[in-house]
């Protein structure tokens, strides 16, 4: 096997590694928040986005409008978010996160990840470059595989059909 073959694996093998981990990690956060997992990511999700709505919010995770509802119903109840109409269309609702309480949840990510960070701030602007390239990239295969998925193609190319 090539060198630089066996690193790409080892490279793979890693990110899914910390990918498990940290889907670990989030459903012992929710756990503590008294939220479940999915509300954890989707409370992530809306905080990630501007003006987030309950229908952006499933297409974004794939569930339907009726779970979303149970979703933000949940967030909402334990304190994390808001429903706000938008004044230029009272029909629309907007997903607020509410700061502070988004705060405490940064603040314990922020203890639990401090050796990663201050690691991070060792590297060079051009070595930060680079990995934000390749975070950009791998978020953005995630995000392809699991529409393929959702779609029914499964990741596999057209020609393999």
């Amino acid at each position: 096997m090539s060198s630089k073959k066996a690193r790409v694996e080892e490279l793979e093998r890693t990110i899914r590694a910390a990918s498990a981990q940290r889907t670990l990690y989030s459903g012992v956060l929710a756990a503590l928040l008294g939220l479940h997992q999915t509300d954890l990511e989707c409370l992530f999700i809306i905080t990630l986005g501007d003006n987030v709505t309950p229908g952006r919010l499933a297409e974004a995770t794939g569930l339907t409008t009726g779970a979303i509802t149970g979703v933000v119903d949940r967030i909402e109840k334990a304190g994390y978010i808001e429903r706000v109409r938008d004044p230029d269309d009272r029909r629309r609702l907007f997903l607020q996160p509410i700061r502070h309480r988004i705060e405490e949840i940064r603040a314990i990510n922020r203890r639990a990840y401090a050796d990663w960070m201050e690691e991070l701030y060792g590297y060079s602007d051009a070595q930060l470059d680079m990995l934000l390239k390749f975070a950009h990239a791998n978020h953005r295969a995630a995000v392809n595989a699991t529409m393929a998925l959702r779609s029914g193609s499964g990741g596999r190319d057209q020609a393999e059909e």
